[in-house]
């Protein structure tokens, strides 16, 4: 008796709509998917940019040592570290300098940067910031 009366329902054969019901259930799991490949690379690039920034830094400060015309600070290398990082905000930005043992040549310089990176989808998966680090160490000549 049920079966005659689900067969007399003019909407069970009707399959026109399914795919958009379809395609409704599966659009915001390939959404999220989307913005996680494009937050991951945009992850992978600022931690290129962060250790090339250290990189930079480095090369920066061992042409600019204590018997240079105009020595570098560690203010003068974080103030070149923020120049060269294109999209970062400065405010998650760290520069660590480290002379060993002086400034003068024949020393280490090394230049640690970090960069706080907060995720595009931190709201919607519960990420938490991650910090990305980058260092080099070159001597002083």
């Amino acid at each position: 008796m049920v079966r005659e009366f689900l067969q007399r329902l003019p909407l069970l054969p009707d399959r026109r709509g399914g795919t958009a019901v379809e395609f409704a259930l599966v659009a915001p799991l390939l959404i999220v998917a989307l913005f996680g490949i494009i937050d991951f690379g945009r992850m992978m690039w600022m931690a290129s940019s962060v250790e090339h920034a250290a990189a930079e830094a480095v090369r920066y400060a061992i042409v600019r040592g204590a018997d240079a015309d105009v020595p570098a600070t560690a203010t003068d290398i974080a103030d070149y570290v923020n120049s060269r990082t294109a999209g970062m905000d400065p405010e998650d930005l760290s520069v660590a300098v480290n002379w060993s043992p002086n400034n003068w040549s024949g020393s280490l310089v090394s230049v640690t940067v970090g960069y706080r990176y907060d995720f595009f989808l931190a709201n919607f998966l519960a990420l938490e910031p991650i910090q990305l680090e980058g260092a080099s160490t070159m001597e002083i000549f």
